[in-house]
């Protein structure tokens, strides 16, 4: 006699790679007082990744956002510039 193995419930399941992704940048994406960051203070976030390491996460499509030669953010993803 056989006996089937019960489907896994969707709770069981892993998360999806790109569901993830967005927990963990939401984690990130509060500040100390419990609330979302402002678009201010991620830009600031990412003004001073460019300043300090010339790459940051583009806050269009996360994508990898370097420092031009001109001093202004551009996405390799999304060609977003930021100036």
């Amino acid at each position: 006699m056989t006996t089937l193995a019960s489907p896994p419930r969707l709770f069981d399941l892993p998360l999806a790679p790109e569901r993830e992704r967005d927990q963990a940048q939401t984690a990130k994406a509060v500040c100390s007082d419990g609330g979302r960051l402002t678009l201010e203070q991620r830009l600031d976030r990412v003004w001073e990744g460019l300043s300090a390491a010339g790459v940051a996460v583009c806050p269009v499509c996360d994508g990898k956002l370097s420092r031009t030669a001109a001093g202004k953010g551009r996405c390799l993803g999304c060609g977003s510039t930021l100036s």
